[in-house]
C-alpha cells in the first residue's frame, strides 16, 4: 500500500489569519506544511509542487475558498488533490455549497484538535489509497509495465508539454523478434518469465524519467520525458545492452533477440501513434 511517514506528506494550509496559520502549524508540526495568505497565492503554489491535502479557509480577500476550490478541481493537474475548508460559518448552506465545489470536508471554528488531526489523518490515507487503486488500474498486474490504454491516454498530456517545453518525448519501440519461438520451444511459462524480465531490467538499468508500456505481446514501448536525445539514446543502449546479455536459470541457453527503433516526437504530431509509426519502421536488428 502506498504509504508515507507524516514529515513526507505535503500540506498547503490557505488562511488569511497569522493566528490561524500559527495554529495549525504547531498542531500539524509532524507534517510537511506550506502556508499561504491568499486563494490566487494557493493556485500560484500548487503549480510550483503539489501537495497531498489543502486545508483552505473560506473568507478571504480576492478569491474566496469555494472560487478557489473551484479553479482546483477544473485542472487535470490539480483535480485530485484533497481540499479540506475550515470556516467559523457553521450554517448548512455553507457546509452544503463546500462539498458542491469539490472539498472533501468542512472543519468549523473553534477547531477541536484531535477531530482536526483526525479527519487530516483520515483524508490523507483514502489519498494514498485512491492513489494505488488508480495505479492497479493503470498498470499491468502481469508484467508490471503501464496498460496500453493508460499509456496512451497519459500521452496526450505528454505530448501536449513536449511541444510547448519544446523538449521532445523520446520513443523507443523494443521488441522480442524470437518470442513466438520461445514459446513454441520452452513452452508459455518460459516466455512469461521474459515478458516480466524485461520490465524487471527497465527499473533496474534506466536512471532518468521513464515510461515502459506492453504495447502488444513481445513489444514495448519504453518514453523517456525531458531529457536530451544523447542522454535518452545512451539510456535505451544500456537497456538493450542488458535485454540482450540476459540469461534464464531455468534455461541459461536461451538467447533473447530483440530489435529497437527510436523516434522523437515533434510539433506536427497530434496524437503519439504518429511518433510510434515513425519508431517503428526505425527498428533495426539487435
Amino acid at each position: 500500500m502506498i504509504d508515507k511517514p507524516n514529515e513526507q506528506v505535503k500540506i498547503l494550509i490557505v488562511d488569511d489569519s497569522p493566528v490561524n496559520i500559527d495554529f495549525m502549524l504547531e498542531l500539524l508540526k509532524d507534517y510537511d506544511i506550506r502556508t499561504v495568505i491568499s486563494g490566487q497565492q494557493a493556485l500560484e503554489a500548487v503549480q510550483k509542487e503539489l501537495p497531498d491535502l489543502i486545508l483552505l479557509d473560506i473568507t478571504m480577500p480576492g478569491l474566496n475558498g469555494f472560487e478557489t476550490c473551484q479553479q482546483l478541481k477544473a485542472s487535470p493537474k490539480t483535480k485530485n488533490i484533497p481540499v479540506i475548508f475550515l470556516s467559523a460559518s457553521q450554517d448548512t448552506d455553507s457546509i452544503v455549497k463546500g462539498f458542491k465545489v469539490g472539498g472533501v470536508d468542512y472543519i468549523t471554528k473553534p477547531y477541536n484538535t484531535e477531530e482536526v488531526r483526525a479527519r487530516i489523518q483520515t483524508h490523507v490515507k483514502l489519498k494514498f489509497a485512491l492513489e494505488e487503486l488508480a495505479l492497479m488500474n493503470d498498470y499491468d498486474a502481469f508484467s508490471g509495465a503501464l496498460k496500453r490504454d493508460a499509456f496512451l491516454n497519459n500521452s496526450i498530456g505528454w505530448l501536449r508539454r513536449a511541444n510547448k517545453l519544446s523538449m521532445p518525448l523520446y520513443l523507443f519501440i523494443i521488441r522480442i523478434d524470437n518470442a513466438q519461438i520461445i514459446n513454441d520451444k520452452y513452452g508459455h511459462t518460459i516466455g512469461d518469465t521474459v515478458i516480466k524480465a524485461v520490465v524487471v531490467v527497465a527499473k533496474k538499468v534506466l536512471k532518468i524519467d521513464y515510461i515502459i508500456t506492453r504495447f502488444f505481446g513481445g513489444e514495448f514501448i519504453v518514453l523517456f520525458k525531458d531529457t536530451t536525445k544523447e542522454e535518452a539514446m545512451q539510456q535505451a543502449k544500456q537497456f538493450q545492452n542488458a535485454i540482450s546479455g540476459l540469461r534464464l536459470k531455468k534455461v541459461p541457453d536461451l538467447n533473447i533477440a530483440i530489435s529497437i527503433g527510436m523516434a522523437a516526437s515533434s510539433a506536427e504530431d497530434s496524437q503519439i501513434e504518429d511518433t510510434i509509426t515513425r519508431a517503428t519502421k526505425n527498428i533495426l536488428k539487435d
